[in-house]
């Protein structure tokens, strides 16, 4: 493949030329836009307590402008808030220092006793917006949350004790095991390379599973069979898309974040190429999905190799086996977003970011508990990173179906193949056809507060029937790797691997060029042509990352790329991605919640937020996987699979 570089290269400048997409329009005159109401109007939080002490009371709403077509004012007012590429300029979000607001009405804070706080926000906000704008007001204002000096910290519920009980429990777990660790090691000598090798009874495997040194050795553990060390770059592509995962929801907190200046947000989204950033999101748990596949697949046909009788028990424990690693962190994370997490909820920002998705959690825990949080309750997911791992379990368990059938009956494994790929491009097409999908992923800014879910397009992204022909390709490349691996060069030089190479190479540089034309003359183009781009755009990526796994896996283990990716470092950085996944969106809400006021935009801002973001989550992430994610795979497979008879 490196020898068609040149004809790679030209292909690309010829469809940058082809194809150029223009704006439908500028953005509005700056001037013009000023005119506006503040779209976010906050009194200091910081002073309002300051100087207020005793008498402190802060209350944060959303009022709602009483449409007035006879201003011209609420018509550009109206207009632009109906283009998705703009926040909602007919409701104002304010933050308002109640005792400042009454001194603006001349009224004593005893009055308080006479006029609830909606009334008096309703008689500030009001009389301002009126004076300075000649706009009304709806009567109902969305009052969303007081702070005051009176407020009492909460006791502890149910599942802050829980949480509180878990977490010592696991600091003891630890503490004692590595205690216990040290003492072995000790009394055997100090023999070299201690942690990385196993013990040989149950009962220490059982008392040193949380072990820190153990674990942290874990992390390191080399890569032992020749397939591991094929496959070991699959944890460096693992790492990079984990971390496109972080900007990805970074960007998205900063959508919401209350600004200062939220015309550069919105000016931002008429540039193509934020356009296309926004619409590549969709592609990267495509990787995932395929890698997963992929994986799962080899790890089948080494059994079958070894083992081939059919034996549905190797299936039952693969599902336990991964149930083991994903379930304990998981859930423990699912633990912390509904209880203890309200406790850092302290200033506006916070109440908006924490305690929005603390409230979330207190709702549909349901969903993510049992992994069906991506068909139930989308429009407003607890931990809205969880919907992939209901996804990726499900697609697992119709996957461990399928090796079911290929291993009972192995004739019928090209026709199960071709019918799920087949069925899973065609059925997009379908839904996307028939509910009239957007074609791309498209950010809209009045969803902002949701993260852009409810966007129509998550209709085609999360569900993991619309998932199935990345997984299934990806278990396709697997099947392919296993066969070919030992006469690698038949399929590196096969023409139908040049052809199936280029072929995806060209459907997914071509939907990076056209994403912006598309999206901009989406209403002039057949509702049929829209879906099947859409199909094509979902799967682009998927495909390519795919194909490119498997020449990679087959290549030389001295080739230069392959080389590069089997480092160690991202061999640790891989085994490390799930426990990061987990906990990253905690540590973006709890830095976004932090901000205490609304903050002024700049890209620079935003790239510190994502380093500061990436850094924290390596932290934790890190403490997460060594403290509860390893040992207790370790823990439960030593308990539920190993010989009990053992000493």
């Amino acid at each position: 493949m490196p020898s068609h570089t040149n004809g790679l290269v030209g292909l690309i400048v010829i469809l940058a030329q082809l194809i150029q997409g223009s704006a439908s329009g500028d953005f509005i005159d700056l001037n013009e836009y000023l005119k506006f109401p503040k779209l976010y109007d906050y009194d200091h939080f910081g002073d309002c307590r300051r100087t207020n002490q005793n008498q402190f009371v802060y209350c944060l709403v959303q009022v709602h402008f009483k449409p007035n077509e006879s201003s011209a004012l609420w018509r550009n007012i109206s207009k632009f808030s109906e283009d998705q590429r703009h926040y909602d300029h007919r409701i104002q979000e304010r933050g308002i220092c109640v005792p400042t607001c009454e001194k603006k009405l001349n009224q004593d804070l005893s009055l308080q006793k006479h006029h609830s706080h909606a009334d008096l926000l309703k008689l500030c906000i009001g009389q301002e917006l009126e004076r300075d704008f000649g706009l009304q007001i709806e009567p109902n204002l969305d009052l969303q949350r007081c702070f005051s000096a009176n407020d009492v910290a909460p006791s502890l519920d149910f599942l802050e004790v829980t949480f509180i009980i878990v977490s010592a429990v696991l600091l003891a777990l630890t503490i004692c095991s590595t205690w216990i660790d040290l003492g072995i090691r000790a009394d055997t000598g100090f023999p070299q390379n201690y942690f990385r090798k196993p013990h040989c009874t149950r009962r220490h495997k059982l008392l040193t599973a949380f072990s820190l040194p153990r674990n942290v050795q874990r992390l390191k553990e080399p890569a032992n069979t020749v397939v591991r060390q094929d496959l070991l770059f699959l944890e460096a592509f693992r790492f990079i898309q984990m971390n496109r995962v972080i900007d990805l929801h970074v960007t998205l907190a900063v959508v919401k974040i209350p600004k200062l200046n939220p015309e550069a947000i919105e000016e931002i989204f008429y540039n193509p190429w934020i356009v296309h950033y926004v619409a590549e999101f969709q592609h990267y748990v495509q990787t995932f999905f395929s890698i997963s596949g992929m994986l799962l697949m080899i790890n089948f046909l080494e059994h079958v190799r070894k083992n081939p009788q059919f034996d549905a028990g190797y299936l039952w424990k693969r599902l336990r086996a991964r149930l083991y690693r994903i379930i304990p962190a998981y859930w423990f994370m699912l633990l912390l977003e509904a209880s203890i997490v309200r406790r850092f909820s302290k200033d506006p920002l916070g109440e908006q970011f924490v305690m929005d998705s603390y409230q979330k959690c207190r709702r549909l825990w349901w969903t993510n508990l049992f992994f069906l949080n991506n068909y139930f309750g989308t429009h407003e997911p607890c931990m809205i990173q969880a919907w992939y791992l209901a996804a990726d379990l499900q697609l697992f368990v119709m996957a461990l179906l399928i090796l079911a059938f290929i291993w009972r009956w192995p004739l019928l494994q090209k026709y199960i193949f071709t019918a799920a790929i087949l069925g899973g491009v065609c059925y997009t097409t379908v839904i996307a056809y028939i509910r009239n999908y957007p074609p791309v992923m498209i950010d809209d800014l009045k969803l902002a507060k949701e993260y852009n879910f409810g966007n129509p397009y998550f209709e085609l992204y999360q569900p993991f029937h619309l998932n199935i022909a990345i997984f299934v390709a990806g278990m396709l490349a697997g099947s392919i790797y296993h066969r070919f691996r030992e006469s690698r060069a038949t399929i590196l030089r096969s023409p139908l691997m040049m052809v199936i190479f280029y072929s995806a190479l060209v459907i997914y540089f071509a939907g990076c060029f056209s994403d912006f034309w598309i999206v901009e003359h989406r209403a002039t183009i057949p509702t049929i042509l829209l879906a099947i781009y859409a199909t094509l755009y979902k799967h682009s990526w998927g495909l390519l990352s795919t194909v490119i796994q498997l020449w990679t896996s087959l290549a030389s283990r001295k080739a230069t790329f392959k080389a590069f990716f089997s480092h160690p470092f991202f061999a640790v950085c891989g085994k490390l991605c799930y426990s990061f996944y987990l906990v990253h969106f905690t540590i973006i809400l709890q830095t976004a919640g932090s901000e205490g006021h609304p903050w002024f935009f700049t890209v620079g801002k935003t790239i510190d937020m994502m380093w500061n973001v990436s850094f924290r989550t390596l932290i934790y992430g890190f403490l997460l996987c060594v403290c509860i994610e390893l040992p207790s795979g370790v823990l439960l497979k030593e308990y539920f699979e190993s010989d009990k008879t053992g000493t």
